[in-house]
C-alpha cells in the first residue's frame, strides 16, 4: 500500500512553494467555514449561559488536553509522516462538528456538549500547531520563514474577515446545523489538497540521534534541549506570562461587546470582522516585509503597543468606532508577534526536533491561558462587573470605564493589556531573550563548521 509521499505518488504531487500555496488555499476554505460555525455557536453559548465564566469555560476545557499532550504529540510528529498528522488533526475537528450537528438536529445540544467536543477536538488539534510550524521548515527556504508564517496568519485572518458577518446574515435565513454542514463539506476539500502535495520529512540531525529511544525518552530529551538553552527557557516563560494577559483580553472581547450593546450580534460581527482585518493586515505586513533583521524587536515592541491599545483604548471604550479600531489594532499585532517569534524558533532548532520543540513550547506557554481565562471570568463576574456597576469600585473605576453593564469586563481587559506591556519591557530587560538570536546559532551551522 502506498503512503501519501511514496515514490508512486510523488510524480503526481506538488512540492516546494507550489505545495505550500496549495496547502494555504485548502486551509483558507476550511477555516472560513469553521469560523462561521464558531461564531454561530458562541452566540448560542452566550444566550444559554448569560455570564462570562460559563462562556469562557468552553475555551478552558478545550485547552486542557494541549497542556498535557503537546510534548508527546510533538515527539510523535518527529516520528510520523507529517502530512498524515495534519490530516488526522483536521479529521478530529470534523468529527466533533459532526457530533454537534447531530445533537442540534435532534434538539439535544447542551452547554456541556461544547465542553466535551471542545476537549475531543483539542486532543487531535494538539498535533496541528507543532506540525504546521515544523512543516514550514522543510517546505520553505530559511530566509522566507517569517513570510511563510505571515501567510499562515493571513489564512486564518482573511477567513475571519467575512465569516462573522456572513454567519450573522446567514443565521437570519438558515439555522446553525446548516452552517455546520457547510463546515463539514469544506473539511473534505482541505483534506483533498493535503493529498495533492509533498511535505518532505526532515533529515536526522546529531542532536536528534543523541536522544533516540522510546517516546518517553525522546520527549524528555526535548525538555532537556530547552532547559540547556537559557534563551529558549526564558522566552517560553515570558510567553506563558503574556498568555495570562491574552486570556484577559481575547475571550472577554465578545461578552463585553454583547453586554454593552444589549446582545447585538450585528455589532459583534462588525467587531470580529475588524479583528480579522487586523489579523490580515498584520499577516500581510509580515508576508511582504518579513520583519526586522533582529526579529526579537518585532516581538517586544509589538507587545508593548498592543497592550497600550487594550488598556487605554479598547477596555474603556463605549462606542462602535473605538471598538472597531481597538479590535483592529489588537489583532494586527498578533501575526507580527507570532510570525517573528516562530521564525526565531524555526531558525534556531534542528528541523527533526521541531515537532517536540513546538509541542513543548505549546504546553509551557498555553498552560497559563486556561488559568487566565478562569481568573478573568471570576474577576469580571464576581468583582469588577458588580463592583463598578453598583458597588464600591464605582467611585474608583466608574469615571474611566463607565457604570453600565460591561464596564467591569472592560476593566479586566485593560488589566490584560497592562500584562502585555510588562511582557514587552521584560523582553528587553532579560538578556537571554533580548539576545536570543545572537546566543543561539542557526540550525546546521555547528554541523557545517565541523564538516
Amino acid at each position: 500500500m502506498d503512503t501519501p509521499d511514496s515514490p508512486s505518488n510523488k510524480d503526481k504531487s506538488l512540492s516546494g512553494m507550489r505545495a505550500f500555496y496549495l496547502l494555504w488555499v485548502g486551509q483558507f476554505v476550511s477555516i472560513f467555514a469553521t469560523r462561521m460555525t464558531n461564531f454561530a455557536i458562541s452566540l448560542w453559548a452566550w444566550d444559554l449561559t448569560g455570564n462570562v465564566t460559563g462562556f469562557v469555560l468552553v475555551g478552558v476545557i478545550s485547552y486542557l488536553p494541549s497542556v498535557f499532550l503537546s510534548p508527546f504529540a510533538g515527539t510523535l510528529i518527529d516520528r510520523w509522516n507529517r502530512k498524515l498528522v495534519l490530516a488526522l488533526s483536521d479529521a478530529g475537528a470534523a468529527i466533533s462538528t459532526a457530533v454537534l450537528l447531530y445533537l442540534f438536529l435532534t434538539d439535544q445540544a447542551e452547554i456541556w456538549h461544547l465542553y466535551a467536543t471542545g476537549a475531543f477536538t483539542n486532543i487531535f488539534g494538539v498535533f496541528q500547531y507543532p506540525a504546521y510550524s515544523s512543516v514550514v521548515t522543510t517546505m520553505v527556504p530559511k530566509d522566507q520563514f517569517a513570510r511563510a508564517n505571515g501567510m499562515q496568519s493571513v489564512v486564518r485572518s482573511a477567513s475571519g474577515i467575512a465569516a462573522p458577518l456572513l454567519a450573522g446574515v446567514l443565521l437570519t435565513v438558515i439555522d446553525l446545523p446548516t452552517i455546520m454542514i457547510i463546515d463539514l463539506i469544506t473539511f473534505f476539500f482541505a483534506l483533498s489538497t493535503l493529498f495533492l502535495i509533498i511535505i518532505p520529512q526532515p533529515e536526522q540531525s546529531k542532536e536528534s540521534l543523541a536522544g533516540k529511544g522510546s517516546i518517553w525518552k525522546e520527549t524528555l530529551h526535548g525538555f532537556r534541549y530547552v532547559l540547556d538553552r537559557k534563551s529558549l527557557t526564558a522566552i517560553f516563560l515570558l510567553f506563558a506570562f503574556s498568555n495570562i494577559g491574552a486570556a484577559f483580553v481575547y475571550p472577554l472581547m465578545t461578552p463585553m461587546i454583547l453586554a454593552k450593546t444589549g446582545d447585538s450580534s450585528l455589532i459583534l460581527g462588525m467587531s470580529r470582522s475588524a479583528s480579522s482585518v487586523g489579523f490580515l493586515a498584520g499577516g500581510l505586513l509580515m508576508s511582504l516585509w518579513g520583519g526586522p533583521k533582529k526579529r526579537i524587536h518585532a516581538v517586544n515592541l509589538t507587545f508593548i503597543l498592543q497592550g497600550m491599545v487594550a488598556t487605554f483604548l479598547f477596555g474603556p471604550a463605549w462606542s462602535i468606532p473605538m471598538w472597531l479600531i481597538g479590535s483592529f489594532l489588537i489583532s494586527s499585532a498578533n501575526p507580527i508577534i507570532n510570525s517573528a517569534y516562530i521564525a526565531i524558533l524555526q531558525s534556531k532548532v534542528e528541523p527533526d526536533l521541531q515537532g517536540r520543540l513546538f509541542g513543548i513550547e505549546n504546553a509551557i506557554t498555553t498552560i497559563t491561558y486556561p488559568l487566565g481565562q478562569l481568573l478573568a471570568g471570576y474577576l469580571a463576574d464576581s468583582i469588577f462587573e458588580p463592583g463598578i456597576t453598583s458597588g464600591s469600585l464605582n467611585s474608583v473605576f466608574g469615571s474611566v470605564f463607565g457604570v453600565n453593564a460591561g464596564a467591569g469586563i472592560g476593566a479586566v481587559i485593560a488589566i490584560g493589556g497592562l500584562i502585555g506591556i510588562i511582557k514587552g519591557f521584560a523582553g528587553y530587560i532579560i538578556k537571554p531573550v533580548r539576545e536570543i538570536e545572537t546566543i543561539l546559532p542557526d540550525h546546521g551551522i555547528a554541523e557545517e563548521a565541523t564538516a
